[in-house]
């Protein structure tokens, strides 16, 4: 069994906090490390021309965002590694897209995810709940943690996360939570280096309230493709956001909540993107709307018990809502990743739910912001 992602709590100027996080989750980024040391040699890319393209990563961030290298820097001075291989937990859509040795097959490095973000009107308690399973290599479960970060410049934030990266899941003291899904276009690995989406989400989440936040989101660019929701529980609301390097779709609630897998459903993106994410998962097609529909079933008001069931709906198996990483043999695309955790926020009441690889365990950890 999984343990349960240790609590990490920093505060402190950016130099500090990453001092401090990278001494706290040093067994942690370093099996992440390894995890990645181990994907990219599967895939012939050499882990010099990996740390390469990190460097490049490295100098662009440093030009838009320096108080978030200074935190990259502490954080790796903290654990005992270099700053490039921390810059690759944090930037590794960035790099498995830039890199110098393309791989033979790109599907099996990259991540999926299904999100749902339920409005006040369906929930139980009358606050905005904000939930996502998140796909990926089983192996990360080991290295993930729960970071809580105070400071006097910026919201507190918790945020579910791989150690050493600096936001995934998670929400602000404003009541402000986003997730992110994977999508593939076209656009990805063609543009300048932008902002890894790692940082992309911390400084979202590290904006302020809710119009901040929208705004900080459309200020950053990005070098890949991704699906960013963002919510607020003290307005009730969410807006959805389709981003490739050039363009990004927003996308409000229809209704009571709104779901997000894996390509691009917006009308405007439909059009004008080439979706390449649809070949590497198809079952993208029917994640969002299965998961919607068990949510508005018979008008049930949901918590985030509730919610969680929901999440994990095995229908569709191997390759659902929850996924796991047996039962694919002989299928064309044998890849197929697993939900290494389901994270349930209710940010208007500080609180954050984990449940690691549940697929394997019903086990939930509550974290608190406050």
């Amino acid at each position: 069994m999984v343990a349960a992602p240790k609590l990490v709590e920093i505060e402190g100027p950016a130099f500090e906090r990453g001092l401090s996080y990278g001494r706290q989750a040093d067994v942690q980024l370093r099996h992440g490390l390894a995890v990645y040391q181990d994907l990219f040699r599967q895939h012939e890319l050499g882990w010099d021309s990996v740390l390469g393209y990190s460097a490049r990563l490295r100098e662009a961030l440093a030009l838009q965002v320096p108080d978030a290298v200074e935190e990259l820097r502490g954080i790796a001075e903290g654990a005992g590694v270099k700053l490039e291989e921390v810059l690759v937990i944090n930037g590794r859509s960035e790099i498995i897209n830039l890199h110098a040795q393309a791989p033979k097959d790109t599907a099996s490095l990259d991540d999926g995810c299904t999100a749902a973000v339920v409005l006040p009107g369906l929930s139980e308690n009358g606050r905005l709940l904000h939930v996502q399973n998140w796909d990926w290599l089983p192996e990360c479960a080991e290295s993930t943690v729960v970071l809580k970060i105070r400071s006097d410049r910026h919201p507190d934030i918790l945020t579910y996360v791989e150690a050493g990266g600096l936001a995934r899941a998670g929400f602000n003291d404003q009541g402000v939570a986003i997730t992110g899904n994977n999508l593939v276009s076209a656009q990805d690995g063609t543009r300048p280096y932008g902002i890894p989406l790692s940082v992309i989400r911390r400084r979202v989440l590290e904006a302020g309230g809710y119009s901040q936040a929208l705004t900080e989101l459309y200020r950053l660019p990005r070098t890949v493709s991704n699906n960013m929701t963002i919510s607020c529980a003290r307005s009730g609301d969410c807006l959805n956001f389709e981003t490739t390097p050039d363009e990004i779709y927003w996308q409000a609630p229809d209704g009571a909540c709104l779901t997000h897998s894996n390509h691009f459903v917006t009308p405007q993106a439909r059009i004008r993107e080439r979706d390449r994410g649809i070949a590497r998962g198809a079952d993208t097609l029917f994640r969002d709307r299965r998961l919607r529909q068990l949510i508005e079933k018979d008008g049930h008001r949901h918590d985030l018990d509730s919610l969680s069931r929901a999440l994990d709906d095995r229908f569709g198996s191997p390759r659902g809502i929850i996924r796991t990483p047996e039962g694919n043999e002989g299928e064309t695309n044998a890849y197929l990743s697993a939900t290494v955790a389901m994270i349930l926020m209710d940010a208007g009441a500080g609180e954050m739910r984990v449940r690691q690889l549940p697929y394997t365990s019903d086990e939930t950890v509550r974290y608190q912001l406050h």
